[in-house]
């Protein structure tokens, strides 16, 4: 399965780091790579962390291909309303990938471009009352590591998105291969 994840300058380092690493670690019962994970950003320049921290991508907005799982980290808020062609794109992203999950303040971007609508999401505990006032029509539950609708999982602040990702290896391919990539990485995971 394809997992394709959305960096940005401004993104936070374990959104996103966290999540590639599980699903970069996951092996199948048959011990092979479970997933293939890429990172895209919205075109081929240096992407800048928030800590500062360069890196380059392989894929842009342009060339990447279809995800089967969509990883939206958080970082800018606006990123969406900041680039059209962003929102576009997970749009476009979403509608034909099995899962969309959100890290940390990524449910913002989801928020904004109305992935969230009429659902059930949580995000970073500092912005849980901004992300419930901002859109009313989401139930935002603060104190949850993850919330899965199904189709989009959002998750709590930062590390959360271990967790999330590790929930979403259990639900595609089993509890024992979840808390086997748990252990691999030596976090502390209860299924």
């Amino acid at each position: 399965m394809k997992v394709l994840i959305l960096v940005y300058d401004g993104v936070y380092l374990l959104d996103f780091c966290g999540p590639l690493e599980i699903f970069h670690d996951a092996r199948n019962e048959a011990g092979q790579p479970a997933f293939e994970v890429s990172l895209v950003a919205p075109d081929k320049n240096a992407i800048h962390a928030h800590t500062g921290m360069p890196f380059h991508v392989v894929y842009d907005l342009e060339t990447s291909p279809q995800a089967d799982i969509l990883v939206i980290p958080g970082g800018n808020l606006k990123l969406a309303t900041q680039d059209p062609r962003i929102a576009q794109w997970i749009l476009s992203q979403a509608q034909n990938a099995q899962i969309v999950l959100s890290v940390c303040t990524g449910a913002f971007i989801l928020a904004e471009i109305g992935l969230l609508d009429g659902l059930k999401a949580t995000t970073w505990f500092g912005a849980t009352q901004g992300l419930q006032e901002q859109y009313p029509s989401i139930q935002v539950l603060a104190g949850e590591r993850f919330v899965d609708n199904g189709k989009i999982i959002t998750t709590a602040g930062v590390s959360a998105g271990i967790d999330g990702a590790l929930h979403v290896v259990e639900r595609l391919l089993g509890t024992t291969i979840a808390q086997k990539t748990a252990q691999f990485i030596e976090y502390d995971w209860k299924a």
